[in-house]
């Protein structure tokens, strides 16, 4: 999970306490989950699993909203009741996918490390296949009804 938590420290940011309430895992007994990254040292912090991990979700579902209402996205419908064409739908997914892989061209023209272009490379071939299948999807979706398969 690649939430930080900020400004947290001791047994908060050595993921031995929970985030929210700061109950120490090794002195009570209690079912704790992952819950993002101390941005120090990457490592994973951990937060009750109740109520404090849905504490933590809640609160994260409601600032997706307010940003999607501050970006105008709130009542950003399904096109004609078809989900291809909404934010979080296949078209929304391909540009992602494409945008990806225009950031790891550039930086593969820049990079000299084997181990980072390895990396670069392996991302490139996921996303690339990804998006491949999702432009496929949505050209069959879009295919007008009267079209044959080879007119297109």
């Amino acid at each position: 999970m690649d939430r930080y938590f900020w400004n947290i420290s001791g047994p908060k940011g050595d993921g031995l306490a929970c985030v929210v309430c700061g109950v120490s895992f090794l002195d009570v007994r209690i079912t704790s989950v992952a819950v993002g990254r101390n941005p120090a040292d990457e490592s994973e912090v951990f937060a009750c699993k109740t109520p404090c991990a849905v504490v933590l979700a809640e609160d994260a579902e409601r600032m997706a909203q307010e940003m999607r209402a501050a970006a105008g996205l709130d009542d950003a419908d399904v096109p004609d009741g078809d989900p291809v064409f909404c934010v979080d739908g296949h078209f929304g997914s391909l540009l992602r996918d494409l945008r990806t892989l225009a950031g790891t061209e550039a930086l593969l023209t820049t990079s000299d490390d084997l181990v980072t272009i390895r990396f670069l490379l392996s991302l490139t071939a996921r996303h690339a296949e990804t998006a491949m299948m999702r432009a496929r999807l949505v050209l069959a979706r879009t295919k007008a009804p009267d079209t044959k398969e080879g007119d297109g």
